[in-house]
């Protein structure tokens, strides 16, 4: 018996095999600084060991490793002796099943899949291939979970509902509707909040985000350049985002913006829409950009980051990102870097290590901030700006073209200048 990855998730099998009396003969990890785990050797390749468990906890790692080995290899499945499994349920080949876990009558379990600790998996469900269902989780009747997903702890699925592909449910979440495709959701109640990042240049997840409806809120010339942006994803990344139109409550319903669509409506229509709708908000001004999300209230419509293809990210494992960004051609991120929600980020911005920047900031082309800089809400920085390291920015500033920030700046102020000082408008 063998096991695909040294890991502590390994660690976990090795346990449920032995309770079931089967030795674990090797692991095999790409890892070469790894010589053994539990007193158990560690191999770094795979020569047609089988039967075989793939140890790896990130699902579309997990799928990376099956597609790799190919049909030569046998999967097993390991099953925990404490879990509760009805006669009736269905296990696919690869999958773990942990201590404490409960599958009812006609559930169907797909291949390669985690059911964690003390998971609850009722009747009738069905959990498709690569997903994983994190401890104490708890699936009523009829739920479905789409591919690659990951339910995370003590989440709760009310009967009937639909997990899409890829999505990520967040832990204590209460999911009471349905879920797309490769979105990252948490709450109580559950709701969408961005979409995966570590799926948009995979091949796992172009499929995740195909014929979602979006549309873009400004018509200007922003607005233009966010739909050229959505044509490059959709060519790159082979995602395929159908832009319905544009909301703009200064320009007449029904005017042609370039070749990219026509105005569909204003902010009262775009309330009013029936089903999901991604939606980009395309206006430079930071504050404008804040109000205009106040005044959506319709909890059908959610806001995905709208990624460049050439955006490069040195430490994925690091990077964090909230909803509703725009980061357009060439931008770039170090290690440790935070950023929120709503922001614009207009080509060629470089963020270095451990920056921290908040919500509804416009980020203007060829700005770079140096490490450790933190930013706060509603900021406009301009052309070819910098901003040394450590500098911490409040909200409500405004950053002159070309101006080198080495000073903390007050609220509200414009700062203009190399170094840049404090500009009163007479």
């Amino acid at each position: 018996m063998y096991l695909y990855g040294a890991s502590g998730h390994a660690k976990v099998i090795i346990d449920i095999l032995s309770a079931k009396g089967i030795k674990v003969d090797a692991l095999i990890d790409d890892d070469v600084t790894i010589d053994e785990l539990m007193s158990i050797p560690v191999l770094h390749q795979w020569e047609g060991q089988s039967p075989l468990v793939v140890s790896v906890g990130n699902n579309i790692s997990r799928k990376q490793i099956v597609e790799r080995l190919g049909s030569e290899c046998e999967y097993v499945t390991a099953v925990h002796p404490s879990a509760n499994i009805s006669s009736y349920a269905r296990i696919g080949a690869g999958t773990v099943v942990m201590q404490g876990s409960t599958i009812q009558s006609g559930a169907q379990i797909g291949r390669h899949c985690i059911i964690n600790t003390n998971s609850s998996i009722d009747h009738e469900c069905i959990i498709d291939d690569y997903v994983h269902i994190s401890p104490q989780a708890t699936l009523c009747g009829n739920v479905h979970v789409g591919m690659g997903a990951w339910i995370g702890a003590a989440t709760v699925i009310i009967p009937g509902v639909r997990i899409g592909r890829w999505s990520i449910i967040g832990a204590g979440s209460v999911v009471v509707n349905d879920i797309p495709d490769g979105v990252v959701a948490y709450g109580n109640p559950c709701q969408i909040k961005s979409q995966r990042i570590d799926i948009a240049s995979s091949s796992y997840g172009s499929s995740v985000v195909k014929s979602k409806k979006i549309a873009i809120y400004g018509a200007g010339g922003l607005g233009r350049e966010v739909a050229g942006g959505i044509n490059r994803i959709n060519k790159a990344c082979n995602e395929h985002w159908h832009l319905v139109g544009f909301y703009d409550d200064s320009i007449p319903v029904g005017s042609l913006v370039s070749h990219y669509g026509q105005v569909i409506g204003k902010m009262d229509d775009l309330n009013a829409v029936d089903g999901p709708l991604a939606l980009a908000i395309a206006v430079g001004s930071p504050t404008s950009r804040k109000l205009i999300h106040e005044r959506i209230l319709n909890p059908n419509i959610y806001f995905p980051n709208l990624i460049a293809p050439s955006f490069k990210v040195l430490d994925p494992e690091t990077f964090k990102i909230g909803q509703g960004n725009i980061i357009q051609n060439s931008c770039s991120v170090t290690c440790d870097v935070t950023i929120g929600d709503f922001n614009v980020f207009n080509g060629f911005n470089v963020m270095g290590h451990d920056d921290v920047i908040g919500d509804f900031n416009v980020l203007m082309p060829n700005v770079h901030l140096s490490g450790s800089v933190t930013i706060g809400d509603c900021n406009l920085l301009g052309v070819g700006s910098i901003v040394l390291q450590q500098i911490k920015i409040g909200d409500n500033i405004t950053l002159g073209a070309g101006s080198v920030l080495m000073t903390k700046p007050k609220d509200g102020c414009t700062y203009i200048g190399v170094p840049a000082k404090k500009f009163d408008f007479k």
